[in-house]
């Protein structure tokens, strides 16, 4: 009995042991498997080579605004702050960094910081979708500081931060740093160390010195897509769909974005030649030589397109005209040519000569001949009145020589 009590003794401390092999492993697996990566996790990623900026409506599709390298992002004006945070530990962390404003990032963009509603942050270690979506409300709007006191006035045992943390309060701005020096339990900012494997991040600074944020500093970003609010543009049209001028001359051409509560309204110009002609950012075509060239107005945000022709080879090229898109084509394709033959102008001013005072409210019109208008023939004049009189003669005439013949026949 007592060999079998030892057995039994034996096997069960194998089994515990499995059991708590068992679960180290689970426990490794779960930690290396892929996913979304803490700002403070240590995941590996890929530093980004370039940062995308996108725009769009809620539910997409996101336009591409513009594309970074790092040397474009090293040459914009740059930002050297501390911020601080608190991981998921908890523990007070310090990032000394160096980068761009959020705000100047999405001007040099052509993004209007007031027309977003939120942002969606890539990171390279996310193979699918995005890392973190913030609101506006929360990133931009949304007092943020550094506080220095807190690394000493934090407690360890309840996890939160003692009286004194919020003295020094430093306001901080949103950042995309280029490189940085995270450091954990750290009391003091440190500018020496310049890291760039984490490039490109997030950092926004805290509202408190409690919360835990810093999961929310996306590391490794490559992509962000700026969300509008309001209504996206639904068209473009120009004031003018045709222009023939002579070299030298220029004209300002208008582009209307609808609808009128659309959110980004902000379009480019082209030109098919600039050797005929050139047009600005903001519409004023130049004719610099002879030729034909095709004015293109697109829309930022849906790529939505209107032209305006310049100098189109079917037009009278002596004159300087100016067509409004609302002529329109005609029903046969043609642009309003007038025809060879005979036409007719109607014209509702007056007649020249005729007293207003005896005019009253006559429709008076006044028709104009074409100078090479052909006559029309003389059509000769047939009167029918004459056709209908010979042939009720003719009736009566009949009538009355029949009833004549029958009195005679009845004397007889």
């Amino acid at each position: 009995m007592r060999l079998k009590g030892l057995k039994f003794k034996y096997v069960s401390q194998k089994a515990v042991v499995l059991v708590v092999m068992s679960t180290l492993l689970l426990s490794l697996l779960w930690m290396a498997k892929p996913g979304t990566a803490s700002a403070d996790s240590g995941s590996i990623g890929v530093p980004a080579d370039t940062l995308t900026i996108k725009v769009g409506y809620f539910g997409g599709p996101y336009y591409t605004k513009k594309v970074y390298t790092a040397s474009d992002l090293d040459a914009m004006p740059q930002v050297q702050q501390a911020y601080t945070f608190i991981d998921n530990m908890p523990a007070v962390v310090i990032d000394s960094a160096k980068g761009i404003k959020l705000t100047d990032l999405l001007a040099d963009a052509g993004i209007d910081v007031n027309s977003v509603e939120a942002f969606y942050f890539y990171a390279t270690d996310t193979k699918v979708g995005w890392y973190q979506c913030l609101p506006k409300s929360y990133l931009l709007d949304t007092a943020r500081y550094y506080y220095p006191n807190l690394p000493t006035h934090w407690d360890s045992d309840t996890h939160s931060s003692i009286p004194g943390a919020v003295y020094g309060a430093i306001r901080v701005a949103p950042i995309i740093a280029t490189r940085d020096n995270w450091q954990r339990f750290a009391t003091a900012p440190d500018f020496s160390v310049n890291d760039t494997s984490t490039r490109f991040r997030l950092l926004f600074g805290q509202d408190d010195t409690n919360t835990r944020t810093a999961f929310r500093s996306v590391k490794w970003v490559h992509a962000i897509e700026v969300m509008l609010g309001g209504t996206p543009p639904s068209g473009v049209t120009l004031d003018q769909g045709m222009v023939n001028l002579k070299v030298g001359s220029t004209v300002q051409l208008t582009a209307t974005v609808g609808p009128d509560d659309a959110t980004d309204k902000s379009v480019t110009w082209s030109s098919s030649d600039t050797s005929v002609a050139t047009v600005d950012n903001n519409g004023l075509v130049t004719v610099v030589g002879q030729g034909t060239a095709t004015i293109t107005v697109s829309t930022v945000v849906g790529n939505m397109t209107a032209t305006c022709i310049v100098n189109d080879p079917n037009q009278d090229a002596g004159a300087q005209t100016i067509v409004p898109t609302s002529a329109g084509p005609e029903k046969d394709g043609s642009q309003g040519a007038l025809s060879q033959q005979q036409y007719l102008t109607e014209k509702t001013e007056s007649v020249a000569g005729v007293n207003s005072s005896r005019a009253g409210s006559q429709p008076w019109r006044v028709y104009e001949m074409s100078a090479d208008a052909v006559p029309l023939q003389k059509q000769k004049e047939q009167n029918n009145l004459d056709i209908y009189a010979a042939m009720i003669f003719l009736c009566l005439f009949l009538l009355g020589a029949g009833r004549r013949y029958a009195e005679y026949a009845k004397e007889i």
